[in-house]
């Protein structure tokens, strides 16, 4: 399964925040990406895959 964590970061954080999501997700991240609203702070967009465990 494939999820995505929205979080929201000033231009400065953006480094520690894909640190971060490389650091945690590992080979399990699929993508992240990374979009500037018009008042200059960014969404950071982190798609992993994820075992469906019932």
């Amino acid at each position: 399964m494939e999820l995505t964590v929205r979080k929201k970061a000033f231009l400065e954080e953006l480094p520690d925040v894909v640190k971060t999501a490389v650091e945690e997700y590992g080979t399990a991240l699929k993508g992240i990406e990374i979009k500037e609203d018009d008042k200059g702070c960014y969404t950071v967009m982190i798609t992993y895959e994820r075992e469906l465990r019932l």
